[in-house]
């Protein structure tokens, strides 16, 4: 019913729909984290949830993010009658990879744990390898969707899933099940979208394997996913540095994993906006360039607002949304709500456009010593709140890198592609409303 009724809106773009399902994926987190927190599980059962969260994106964010950015770059070059193919060659590659992950987790239990969680069992591990394994291949459903022009569909999908995984995994709590159901809700949710994902396959697919093709498809993605390695490590280092410094504590892991989380609205909008005006930046740089100034502004005008207004009112909003046993988030939060200056400047964008895929990766390595050095160097003083500035400090140096590069060799200033007057402001607005909030 709902694809039927989103395939025939003629508002609905790529665009949109896209925003709206990244939207519909954060909440659905976010959601599931509030719920937990007023739940009955005690602080720990949350805390080992969220390790095993760490774990699974630790494992496979980096090459997940890699190949399907390569998957939206390398479909468009291909003869139409290679296409289809091309599409059932992804999903046996993304299995492929995800049953081999999954093997990887099993086989080294014992040492992963140790050295990501600082112990030795995490309750239903295995069980939550299996979800991963499942759930791998359904990252390319949304893709799909991007490159077949269905938005309603997506939109449908997104809407749909978030149903399914919110209802799937609180459900069973809230009935006093427990966490182990929980987790099945999860395999439920793995299973509902890879079933969705074969029916696109069947339907609109090939079923082949195109080696050569597939191969050339891993070999362009690779520094694309070793930048998502760097993007991400920040999120596998921080929680390591929290396991280390506080010895393994599951309550201090779970404070510091609901504080450790930025804007969802912002990381969805923000990140659907950068992927959608790609191929605008690849087809006319100048063109590009002018549609990100002049539409970005509308993401400035939100965002930043809803920033400035979350920073100065966190301190009695977010126990009185989560629980009292949060209040030592607030802080940590607040310092993640800094990110948003970075989010909203696309110079990332505007260099895979112009193919500096390798650029992007070695200005990202250097992000590494800082974030390391500083969050370690802060720890001691600051607590978990420490380990957050280290990271907004060293993805803001990242922004700046990049920003750099496309002056010093494409002669492209800041102000090509970013309203700067009102990017200042509210960045200075929002500096102030954090001091104003220690």
């Amino acid at each position: 019913m709902w694809k039927e009724i989103f395939k025939r809106s003629f508002w609905l773009t790529n665009v949109k729909a896209l925003q709206a399902f990244q939207i519909l994926r954060q909440g659905s987190v976010i959601l599931i984290a509030i719920l937990l927190a007023k739940s009955s599980l005690p602080l720990s059962s949350i805390g080992n949830y969220e390790m095993l969260l760490y774990i699974g994106f630790t494992a496979t964010a980096f090459w997940i993010t890699g190949l399907a950015q390569g998957f939206l770059a390398r479909y468009p070059q291909l003869e139409e009658k290679q296409q289809p193919s091309f599409l059932w060659s992804a999903y046996l590659v993304f299995l492929g990879l995800g049953i081999l992950i999954g093997g990887i987790l099993l086989l080294g239990k014992t040492p992963i744990l140790q050295f990501l969680t600082g112990q030795a069992e995490i309750p239903y591990y295995e069980l939550f390898v299996l979800f991963l394994c499942i759930q791998v291949p359904s990252f390319l459903i949304e893709n799909i969707y991007l490159l077949l022009k269905r938005p309603g569909e997506l939109l449908a999908y997104g809407i749909t899933g978030f149903i399914v995984q919110t209802s799937a995994v609180l459900i069973p709590v809230f009935l006093g099940y427990g966490l182990y159901w929980a987790i099945w809700g999860l395999v439920l949710t793995a299973i509902v979208k890879h079933c969705w994902l074969l029916y696109i396959l069947v339907k609109d697919a090939q079923f082949s394997f195109q080696r050569s093709v597939a191969l050339n498809w891993v070999y362009v993605s690779f520094p694309l996913a070793m930048y998502a390695l760097i993007g991400g490590f920040h999120v596998a280092f921080d929680n390591w540095l929290v396991n280390y410094a506080y010895h393994g504590d599951e309550d201090m892991f779970a404070i510091f994993r609901y504080g450790a989380r930025e804007l969802p609205i912002a990381l969805a909008l923000s990140g659907a906006f950068g992927t959608a005006l790609l191929p605008e930046v690849a087809a006319s740089l100048d063109k590009g360039m002018q549609q990100i100034k002049e539409k970005s502004l509308k993401l400035f005008h939100l965002l930043f607002p809803i920033s400035i207004i979350l920073i100065l009112s966190n301190k009695w909003l977010f126990p009185l949304v989560f629980s009292s046993d949060f209040g030592e988030s607030v802080i940590i939060f607040n310092v993640f709500l800094l990110i948003t200056i970075s989010r909203l400047i696309f110079s990332r964008t505007i260099l895979v456009g112009l193919n500096e895929n390798r650029v992007i990766f070695f200005i990202s390595l250097l992000e590494l010593p800082i974030n390391i050095g500083l969050s370690w160097l802060l720890v001691p003083y600051w607590g978990l709140a420490g380990i957050a500035a280290g990271t907004v400090i060293a993805y803001s140096f990242e922004k700046v890198g990049l920003c750099w590069y496309l002056y010093k060799k494409y002669d492209v200033s800041m102000q090509r592609y970013i309203n700067l007057k009102w990017f200042w402001g509210y960045t200075l607005l929002l500096l102030l409303s954090f001091l104003i909030s220690l």
